[in-house]
């Protein structure tokens, strides 16, 4: 038997109407301790960290790097109940956020690791043992990193808070990011190009949303809401998007390579054409399963093709939608799954043959191309062609970082910092090593 958590598919603070649904992660039941904690994972609450783990400025501006662990006082570790499992706590109750951080990531690898074959080893593995999840309240953004995964707020004009332990999205797109360095590892100095760190956040969102097509209710009510016509707006295709100001990007664009051939100012934005060619991926595998299982007609599926640029076959094609999924919502449902696990598993075998240097969105497309003719003989390899080549991707590359999207970017992130890295920085003197041991420790 697993372990039992609470878990927020849609935070509270996006959905008024949601609330935690319990899921069983794969922890074997009563193998947690408090924190919650494993031999791979813990969870802390910090008292008194006031900075982000990542390249710091000291008391008197001096630059360092602050990495795990956190050696000084934290809030009560959630502990499991009786019977081992964690879902006996709710939102309102100490130790709740805790849980559901660390329930939201195991459950995320545990979608992944199914994916990737293995166990995940960490990329830290070399100074670390475990991954520490850390919350930090007063901090406005999330980050993974060397030996970390922490995650702050959200701070609303209207004065709210809205904590990111809450938020699915966001949690299982940082393991997205834990899954890639862990698996494909950093690039060396000199080597990262554009567009790995349009792939990182690519690859992070589909992490995300594939982890959430695993909740059954996401599955149902994204078919409830569409019928099937996953071209329209819908959670499935939703991601938050986070510091400073809270957007709503969606994975059912119609970005392409054309937008930053000659310059790109943020990573996130250059990853949408990606994220759009992999999502419009998965629906196509979805309309062909849908095919082949009879429940939509070949005249159909190629309308909705159609519909994806022509407002005008928009209607007919959901009113197709609308009376297959009548007579055989079971089979929307198998389809669907099928997709899932078809593109999770392309993109998870994509990942183990990639290389971090040089890593370009060609090198994505042409290797899960290779994928498919390996795993399926070639069944959708004119899918996944259309795909990219409608997105110029492997044709068009991404030109000069310019100026305008440095709030936002990961380009200088503790995410590629490595502890040898400090060699890099000035030394502190004795007195600012001091004031900052005073600092970190909350004393």
């Amino acid at each position: 038997m697993g372990t039992r958590f609470r878990l927020f598919v849609q935070p509270p603070f996006e959905d008024a109407r949601s609330s935690p649904e319990i899921v069983e992660v794969s922890s074997p039941l009563g193998s947690l301790t408090a924190g919650p904690a494993d031999d791979r994972m813990y969870v802390v609450e910090p008292v008194g960290k006031t900075c982000r783990y990542g390249v710091n400025r000291g008391p008197l501006g001096t630059p360092y790097i602050y990495l795990p662990p956190w050696t000084g006082k934290i809030l009560e570790p959630a502990a499991p109940g009786g019977c081992g499992n964690f879902d006996h706590f709710r939102p309102s109750m100490p130790g709740f956020e805790a849980a559901h951080v660390f329930g939201c990531v195991r459950f995320t690898l545990d979608v992944w690791e199914r994916y990737l074959g293995q166990p995940l080893v960490w990329h830290f593995r070399d100074h670390y043992d475990r991954l520490q999840i850390t919350i930090l309240p007063q901090w406005d953004n999330a980050q993974y990193g060397y030996g970390f995964l922490e995650v702050g707020s959200q701070f609303e004009k209207d004065g709210r808070i809205l904590p990111f332990s809450l938020d699915f999205d966001v949690i299982a797109h940082e393991v997205g990011h834990a899954i890639i360095f862990s698996v494909l590892g950093v690039p060396r100095p000199g080597t990262e190009y554009a567009e790995y760190l349009g792939f990182q956040e690519a690859f992070s969102d589909c992490v995300s949303l594939i982890a959430a097509m695993h909740f059954p209710s996401v599955i149902d009510n994204v078919l409830a809401e569409t019928r099937g016509n996953l071209y329209l707006a819908n959670r499935l295709a939703r991601f938050s998007e986070f510091s400073p100001h809270r957007q709503i990007r969606s994975a059912n664009n119609k970005r392409t390579m054309t937008e930053f051939a000659r310059g790109w100012k943020d990573e996130h934005e250059l990853s949408q054409p990606l994220t759009g060619a992999i999502f419009d991926i998965l629906v196509d595998i979805f309309h062909e399963s849908l095919v082949g299982r009879g429940l939509i007609s070949r005249a159909i599926e190629d309308l909705a093709d159609i519909a994806e640029f022509d407002p005008v076959a928009e209607a007919p094609v959901q009113q197709a939608f609308d009376r297959a999924f009548a007579r055989n919502s079971d089979g929307f449902v198998e389809a669907l799954l099928d997709a899932r696990d078809i593109t999770g598993t392309y993109l998870a075998e994509t990942l183990w043959t990639l290389a971090p240097d040089f890593l370009d969105y060609g090198d994505v497309a042409r290797t899960m191309l290779a994928i498919d003719q390996a795993e399926s003989g070639g069944e959708f390899t004119r899918i996944i062609s259309r795909n990219f080549k409608q997105r110029a991707i492997g044709e068009l590359h991404a030109g000069v970082h310019v100026k305008g999207g440095e709030h936002r970017s990961h380009v200088l992130s503790a995410r590629t910092l490595l502890p040898i890295d400090y060699l890099a920085l000035p030394k502190m003197n004795y007195r600012e090593k001091f004031l900052l041991s005073r600092l970190i420790t909350g004393q």
